[in-house]
């Protein structure tokens, strides 16, 4: 009795084995004839279905695709990551003959205003204008230094944290060895200098700029001065 037991389920256990590779081999087998594109986090700007479909046909040809079995993910994903606007990308198998493609743009936090105009992300990675999307994002003025990156990159981050400066950032620009930020709200533009002591700087603007709203003050600013230590000085 117990030996007709262990015979039926290792019978049921052969059998499902075989029922899953059938099913294995028939799905790798079928032709990919539709590409459903996901566009994570802010969902499509830059890019839009048609446009990464067309990625894809480009390299691979009309739909259908052979058997999904040929089809190398991975190698569809380095094609799809070297579109400037796309930060990552991710390829996977649906069934019933459907391709799934997860795509994350990339976040403009900076735009170049110089002679080369382009934008900066987060990490500090380059890419172009484009005529489907224009982020509000600050502007940056002026000619443009790799070195400037982690400055730049810096000063963004940590005033993006804050909700007030981060609505007023208009511009940022370098000149005379100083940096220097324009407001939305506000007529005067304002020299941090260095980002040394940032923290305490963007401290002091808030005052300025509370107290600025509060009080009549007896003559207009066009130049709000951080760069000394305890003190803002007005020109």
């Amino acid at each position: 009795m117990q030996l007709k037991k262990h015979l039926f389920l290792i019978t049921i256990l052969i059998l499902a084995i075989l029922i899953s590779a059938f099913a294995h081999f028939r799905n790798s087998k079928r032709l990919v004839g539709k590409i459903e594109v996901n566009f994570e986090s802010h969902g499509a700007r830059f890019l839009n279905d048609s446009l990464v479909d067309k990625l894809l046909i480009q390299n691979k040809g009309e739909l259908p695709w052979k058997a999904k079995d040929s089809l190398v993910l991975s190698m569809l994903e380095s094609l799809l990551e070297d579109n400037p606007y796309i930060d990552k990308a991710e390829v996977f198998h649906f069934n019933q003959g459907v391709l799934g493609v997860n795509i994350l743009e990339k976040i403009a936090v900076l735009r170049v205003q110089g002679p080369d105009q382009f934008y900066l992300d987060r990490f500090g990675n380059q890419f172009p204008l484009s005529k489907n999307h224009t982020p509000k994002v600050p502007l940056y003025l002026g000619e443009f230094k790799e070195n400037q990156k982690k400055d730049l990159l810096s000063l963004i981050n940590l005033i993006d944290k804050d909700p007030f400066l981060r609505n007023e950032l208009a511009s940022i620009d370098y000149r005379s060895s100083s940096y220097f930020i324009g407001l939305r709200s506000y007529g005067f533009e304002v020299e941090i200098g260095q980002i040394r002591r940032i923290g305490e700087k963007l401290t002091k603007l808030k005052v300025f700029c509370a107290y600025h709203d509060n009080n009549l003050l007896n003559r207009n600013y066009s130049l709000i001065n951080l760069k000394f230590k305890n003190q803002v000085v007005g020109s």
